[in-house]
Formats: structure tokens, sequence, C-alpha cells
């Protein structure tokens, strides 16, 4: 399998082996670094192909948090969560997840786009969410009773129970997004990453991944959320991060969402948006070379 075309999702978890498309050796599994923040990002800059994809990104999230990431096609939304995922390595900076880089002691769920993912891969509901228990049981081990039981449970809270054998190429858009969150669960995961987890669903089918998403980090799970909707962001999350390349705004929507960040991220393209100001009209125009230059 092609490394753009994954089964079921990417992870970050700390097992001696990582997800099955990739190979990856982890480190074993580490305390938290008591008082540190769950994610911190200092001066992250990452490149593509000798291109600039990010540049001098920098935040805190508390346990719990939950974070919308936006910003324009080509912003740089998805190379962020790469990176903290420990998927894409910084050209300079750091993160760190409980006071270590993501490739050492804590779980990371990565849920990339659904557009990167084979959906011809031969695998059931329930062969994908167990695979979220593959990290904490290592090579040798087969799955046991808690960890079916654990299964079993994420896909009733996620209410696909009932779909647990079917093909994973057989589910709808919101199906496959509630999955991939069964999946995070069944991992047991800290910091649920989400790359366009609403691109392509009817208003009701993003209902509920957000209502189910709105439920995170009541069980302490940090949650970022990249988006292109900047009502959802405002709405739905307490804090944002705007993104253009580099780090146009962090905080609150109200204080993000300004006049003059909006149209540095935005340019003249058009749509309507709650700012502080009152009512703001920015949208996300289609990607295309100049607006993209080829980063992710």
């Amino acid at each position: 399998m092609s490394a753009s075309k994954r089964a079921a999702g990417d992870t970050a978890c700390p097992s001696g082996r990582g997800p099955i498309w990739t190979r990856v050796r982890r480190k074993p599994l580490e305390a938290h670094v008591a008082g540190t923040p769950a994610l911190e990002v200092d001066g992250l800059t990452v490149h593509y192909g000798g291109r600039l994809a990010l540049e001098g990104i920098h935040f805190e999230l508390e346990e719990g948090a939950e974070l919308g990431v936006v910003g324009p096609n080509g912003a740089g939304k998805s190379t962020l969560l790469k990176a903290i995922a420990g998927i894409a390595a910084p050209s300079a900076g750091e993160v760190r997840v409980y006071g270590h880089v993501p490739s050492g002691h804590i779980c990371i769920a990565y849920l990339p786009q659904r557009s990167e993912v084979d959906w011809r891969f031969p695998l059931s509901v329930e062969d994908v969410v167990m695979m979220g228990r593959s990290a904490r049981l290592g090579p040798l081990r087969r799955p046991g009773p808690r960890d079916r039981s654990l299964v079993r449970g994420t896909l009733d809270l996620v209410e696909l129970a009932p779909l647990a054998r079917r093909s994973i190429g057989e589910l709808s858009g919101g199906e496959q997004q509630r999955m991939f969150i069964a999946r995070a669960l069944a991992q047991e995961a800290d910091l649920v990453l989400l790359d366009e987890p609403l691109a392509g669903l009817d208003l009701r089918s993003q209902e509920g991944i957000l209502t189910l998403l709105s439920a995170l980090p009541q069980r302490g799970i940090t949650l970022l959320v990249a988006l292109h909707d900047l009502g959802i962001a405002a709405d739905r999350f307490g804090k944002v991060l705007l993104l253009k390349k580099s780090q146009l705004g962090f905080g609150p929507p109200a204080e993000v969402f300004r006049a003059e960040a909006l149209k540095e991220a935005y340019g003249a393209s058009l749509r309507m948006v709650r700012a502080e100001e009152g009512l703001f009209v920015v949208s996300d125009a289609p990607c295309d070379k100049e607006t993209c230059d080829g980063t992710p």
C-alpha cells in the first residue's frame, strides 16, 4: 500500500511496532511529565520538497482543550497535524506532548482526510476499530476480553455496533468518520487530531460528528480539528488557530476572527462569518497552483 493511501488512518502510538503500513519503531510507554501542557508547539517550521509549508508556529493546549485549526487551502493545516503526530519532520522548532516528543510515550490518534484512505481495503468496521488496540497489545499478544469489550463499547458509543461486520467500503461518509472516532477511543488516545472530518458530509452527518467530538474533552482527551467552515469553528470550539503558513492568530474565536487577520488569510475570497466587529465576508477559494504553492 502506498503512503498516500492508508487502510484506516495513521497513528502515533507508543509500542514495539507501528501501524501495519508504516512499521515505525516506537519507544516504550512513558509517563506524562507532571505539570506540563497536553501539547506544546514551539517555533514549528516545516518544509516539503524544499518549499515552506509552515513557519514559526507556537501555542500551548491544556488537557481536554478543543482547538479548531482554520485557514485557506494550502495554509498548512494538514502539515501541522502531521507534525504533531510525528509523521512530518520539523525543519525547526519542536512539538511536545505531555513533555515528550510525539514519537515517545504518548498515544496520539491521527485521523486523515477520507480521500487519503483506500476504502477498497478488505477490512470490516470492527477490524479497523480493533487496530486501535494494536499499539498497546504489542506484536505477540492477541486481543483479550478487555480489548474486545472496549471495541464493542466504542462501537456502541458511536452507534456503529450493528455495522461491526460491514466492509469499510460500504460505509457512508459520516459512518466512516464515526469509525475513525471509535478507533481513537479504543486506542485510549490522549490527543486526537482530525483532518477535515466534516468534508463532504451533509448537515445532519456533520452535526452527528460534532456531537461525538464535543464529548471527547469530557474524557480528558485533547482535540485538534482542521476545518474550512469558520462558522462552525466559531460556534463549536473554545479556541481557534488561524493559519496561512504562518500563525495569524490563536485564542478565542472572537479575538482571532478580526477583519484584518481574516483579510490577510483569505484575501479577496468571499463568505459570511461572524467576527468581533460584526458580520464579515470571507471564504475559502479553490486550491490552485498559485494559492497552494504545492504544499499540503
